[in-house]
């Protein structure tokens, strides 16, 4: 989930200040090798969720793309921003796969 409360954007805003401030403090504490990704999921039907993904393109200054995965992202160097919705059918899907999942050994 997203949001764009004043309250929760300052605790997550201050957290990434904090968590650069310790890294660049300790330079023996190990970071990712290729990046990392902040990943938000949009919620909703598909309708919905594809609008919000497109919102946020808006606001980032990206495009957004995808079928069953429609996303956008914008990269900060090794770091990426990212929005993501899946369809409701991909998740059924999904759901029913791995409702399977230990039922069945060989």
């Amino acid at each position: 989930m997203m949001t764009t409360d004043s309250t929760a954007r300052a605790e997550f805003i201050a957290g990434l200040r904090s968590l650069a401030r310790f890294l660049a403090d300790n330079p023996k504490v190990p970071v990712p090798s290729y990046g990392e990704t902040i990943l938000l999921h949009a919620v909703g039907t598909d309708e919905e969720q594809r609008a919000q993904v497109d919102r946020v393109a808006d606001l980032i200054g990206s495009q957004a793309s995808g079928g069953t995965h429609y996303k956008t992202s914008r990269d900060f160097g090794p770091l990426t921003y990212e929005v993501l919705a899946i369809s409701e059918q991909h998740m059924r899907d999904h759901e029913a796969a791995a409702s399977y999942y230990g039922a069945v050994t060989a």
